[in-house]
């Protein structure tokens, strides 16, 4: 890896010298030689385009790319040109050239009528089969252009589509498929469709139990001389296909291994439901096993079934490896034996993990998570997770040196892979194993000097998917208590001084109810634009008003708060709503951005939100030209008496958006341009908190906005992140003093302590 430190003042002389003089990169052409600077399209205005946008995007594809230019210059072939030829392909000379430098792109580069036939040929399969093409070079000043014109013809479309004759089983097979038929009469003649309608005939053969059947064995023929520029396309079997693609298989024996091991592997065998149950130490339930196979005999072969049950054998969570294997067993009556091979995961398993934590309020500390896995508990696959977690921090630097503070959590999960104790609709989990999940856990929260809070909590729910997109979390019974347990002198002054603070605090047993509804395409990693879109409700204490106003007689208020363990319950409505959206602008240059619009109203039996689910804006994944959860709410801001005791700034109302330009720096080194802004806000009015209150027409007046650079080191299976920030608005700044664009001073050291922010993260922000 290049060490850049070394080279530092050499680097910056280079880049200072290229990007005074004024360079274009063209000095070192040679006689005859001409930089192509860019090219252009131009069709017939009087002929309609198939599909425009699809089209232009084709034909632009085939026409290589430009150098870089800012402004008149074209910085990055200058310093290619300045470099001398390194003598190996690595090292400080090597990158300068060829990562930093970008070698010239002349017009010899382009093989012209070789891209002009390319475009004729993208033009005839969108159904332009009659296009004219010609191309004019534009020669100037040593650069070159290329325009190049297209008469693409009047399109065609598909008059009908004639499917194979016959009265076999796969002929009768890819007729009836047509009902699903993605070529419809009427519609653009495209060969990319065709192609898709071919594999879709063949994914419908292979659920019917054509197992050796191929894409490759279907064959369009197109007749364009029905005339009206219509075509008419006849699908046919291609004569050469081997007959045993032909078949429709039946499966015969079906074979489930459910510890399968190439070493010392002597296992029983028991038939169960007409399957062979083939296991050697019997550590699981024959059942859970066997309700996660669809593959069954006497049925017809079907890819659907045989995926299926893969995806579900890995999603039990105690499989290595799954694996199916076909045989033929009887060649006359089309029949094929399967054996399903299951590779065990080590039923438990201990870990350790260390951290170590530099936030962005000075606070520095160790970490350390001790975990226990067992992956079959009862036999059924069932997870339970235990994990004892700690960590300690102290602030490192300013006004407060030596604070700190202390965690210890205790955290049980325990997951059941299928639906209990009401068994939902099988069907429901044939792709995707559904998940039960018990969790409960508590913990110590101590901030020395100042207070102790413990928290328990208690969840029972379940996750699914309905699809590859959709995911579901269901929590029908979520139950947290939280207790202010000691707290000092001046804490105390601090909450009675904060009516509204020392409610949030106090009110802390949630008897709630969630739900989080996710649909997401972030898994198609090769499209232009991927996005996330997650809507999360949480209610509570619905019930128990219910309940306990039936038995008192009248609703709580107020002044007629009900208590539940002698322990005020909290009463509200949450909703979280959160959009990401991703589009690549290259191969590996990425624009993200994310929104987040989130409230929740306290009502009934409580005025103020709970502590734990209020909202927070500042930080390493939040606003990071700010330090952590000390933005808002509003315009207010806490006094310097008040800075000391690290209250973390709470609302109800939540609103942030953050904008990032990511883009590759060298090998495993990232970097990212971004942009954040945020705020939140209180539902009701807090006399100790003033500016506090939304206002739905000039909240955007009291966002907090902040902008920077980040370094990203991006080994795959971890990013550590290095965000760099400063403020651009401060919304507690007077109105129209907010903005401090002409306050910027990166040369000012005191600005610079005051302004700039470093956020030291794992993980991308979003």
């Amino acid at each position: 890896m290049i060490d850049l430190r070394k080279y530092h003042v050499v680097l910056f002389l280079i880049l200072s010298a290229v990007f005074f003089s004024g360079c274009t990169g063209l000095r070192k052409l040679g006689d005859g030689e001409y930089l192509f600077t860019g090219a252009s399209i131009k069709y017939d205005s009087i002929k309609e385009l198939s599909d425009r946008r699809k089209i232009n995007g084709e034909l632009t594809g085939l026409i290589k790319s430009t150098n870089t230019k800012f402004l008149w210059m074209r910085p990055f072939v200058s310093i290619h040109n300045m470099v001398k030829e390194p003598e190996k392909d690595k090292g400080f000379r090597y990158f300068l050239k060829y990562k930093l430098g970008e070698k010239p792109v002349l017009l010899s580069d382009l093989n012209l009528p070789r891209i002009n036939e390319a475009m004729g040929n993208r033009l005839e399969n969108s159904g332009h089969f009659y296009a004219q093409l010609t191309f004019e070079v534009t020669k100037k000043n040593k650069t070159a252009s290329v325009e190049f014109l297209i008469d693409a013809g009047n399109y065609y479309t598909i008059k009908s589509v004639k499917y194979p004759q016959g009265s076999t089983y796969l002929k009768e097979k890819i007729k009836k498929s047509g009902f699903e038929s993605l070529l419809t009469p009427g519609s653009y003649y495209n060969l990319d469709l065709i192609k898709q309608e071919r594999t879709r005939i063949d994914r419908h053969l292979k659920n019917n139990g054509f197992f050796y059947f191929s894409p490759d064995y279907l064959l369009y023929d197109a007749d364009s001389t029905v005339g009206n520029r219509q075509i008419e396309l006849s699908l046919r079997i291609k004569p050469d296909t081997p007959e045993i693609s032909g078949k429709a298989y039946l499966l015969d024996k079906v074979y489930v291994y459910d510890d399968f091991s190439l070493e010392k592997y002597q296992p029983d065998t028991t038939i169960i439901d007409n399957i062979y149950y083939i296991s050697a130490k019997h550590q699981f339930r024959e059942n859970t096993i066997l309700d996660a196979v669809f593959l069954r005999p006497d049925s017809l072969y079907s890819r659907q079934n045989h995926y299926n049950t893969l995806s579900q054998m890995m999603g039990l969570g105690i499989y290595k490896f799954a694996n199916a294997r076909f045989t033929i067993s009887d060649t006359l009556n089309r029949k094929m034996n399967v054996g399903i091979y299951l590779t065990p995961q080590k039923k438990m398993s201990m870990g350790a993990e260390v951290s170590g934590a530099v936030k962005t309020n000075n606070y520095i500390g160790p970490g350390l998570n001790l975990s226990f896995r067992n992956r079959n508990t009862f036999r059924g696959a069932e997870l339970l997770s235990i994990t004892l977690g700690g960590r300690f921090e102290t602030q490192f630097s300013g006004e407060y040196e030596g604070e700190t503070s202390y965690e210890l959590t205790l955290d049980g999960t325990l997951t059941f892979p299928r639906f209990v104790p009401i068994p939902f609709n099988r069907n429901l989990s044939r792709q995707y194993v559904p998940k039960t999940i018990i969790n409960a856990g508590g913990g110590l929260y101590s901030r020395v000097r100042y207070y102790d809070l413990y928290s328990f909590n208690l969840r029972f729910g379940y996750q699914w998917r309905s699809s590859e997109r959709v995911s579901h979390t269901f929590y029908p019974a979520d139950l947290s208590f939280t207790n202010l347990a000691k707290s000092s002198d001046e804490f105390d002054d601090y909450l009675n001084q904060n009516p509204t603070i020392r409610r949030s605090f106090e009110e802390q047993f949630i008897l709630g109810t969630s739900y989080m509804f996710t649909y997401s395409n972030l898994h198609k990693t090769n499209r232009r634009t991927n996005f996330l879109i997650s809507e999360g409700i949480d209610v509570s204490g619905n019930l128990a008003s219910l309940l306990l106003t039936g038995i008192k007689g009248k609703p709580p208020g107020p002044e007629n708060q009900y208590k539940i363990l002698d322990v005020p319950y909290s009463q509200f409505f949450r909703l979280r709503n959160e959009v990401r959206y991703f589009i690549s602008l290259g191969k590996k240059d990425r624009l993200a951005w994310r929104l987040i619009v989130a409230g929740g109203i306290p009502y009934g039996n409580s005025t103020t939100m709970p502590y734990v689910k209020q909202f927070f804006v500042g930080g390493t994944n939040s606003v990071r030209a700010f330090r952590a959860r000390t933005v808002g709410p509003g315009t207010y801001t806490p006094s310097d008496s008040l800075l000391s005791l690290y209250v973390d700034q709470a609302g109800d109302i939540k609103i942030e958006s953050s904008l990032e330009y990511r883009f590759p720096i060298y090998g495993y080194f990232k970097g990212a341009f971004f942009v954040d802004a945020g705020n939140i806000w209180l539902v009701n009015d807090d006399p100790q908190r003033p500016g506090g209150k939304f206002n739905a027409s000039a909240f955007y007046k009291e966002l907090a906005v902040g902008a920077g650079f980040g370094t990203r080191i991006d080994f795959s299976f971890v990013v550590i992140r290095f965000d760099l920030a400063f403020p651009l608005r401060k919304p507690y700044l007077p109105e129209g003093e907010r903005w401090v664009f002409d306050k910027i001073a990166l040369g000012n050291s005191s600005w610079r302590k005051q302004n700039i922010i470093l956020n030291i993260a794992i993980g991308y922000p979003f």
